[in-house]
């Protein structure tokens, strides 16, 4: 596979991840779950065949709150000195977004 197509290929999959974890957060919402947090949303991206490590989700989450999609707290690990984010939730920006459900150069929803 050529450079050029790799690239596209991980564009694509960047967007489409970033559109799971709206719907997963919409979802949360709607069925008025307790909000989650980095580690449930990787387990749930897991469990779902998105193979990807915890820091790449929470990279997915902080472009998103980049974005205005999500709103999360942030948190260092005294022990560990990782970040951990909490309490996610969509914006005012990203709750439009996903109920009108059409992809654009960020998200791809499918």
């Amino acid at each position: 596979m050529g450079a050029e197509m790799e690239a596209d290929r991980r564009a694509i999959q960047v967007r489409r991840r970033r559109g799971i974890i709206l719907k997963l957060v919409r979802e949360g919402h709607e069925n008025q779950f307790s909000r989650l947090d980095d580690f449930e949303t990787w387990a749930m991206l897991q469990k779902m065949g998105q193979t990807m490590g915890q820091e790449q989700v929470r990279t997915l989450l902080q472009d998103l709150a980049v974005l205005d999609y999500l709103d999360f707290k942030t948190k260092v690990n005294d022990v560990t000195g990782n970040v951990e984010l909490s309490q996610i939730q969509l914006t005012a920006t990203g709750l439009r977004f996903v109920t009108a459900g059409r992809s654009n150069e960020d998200v791809l929803f499918n």
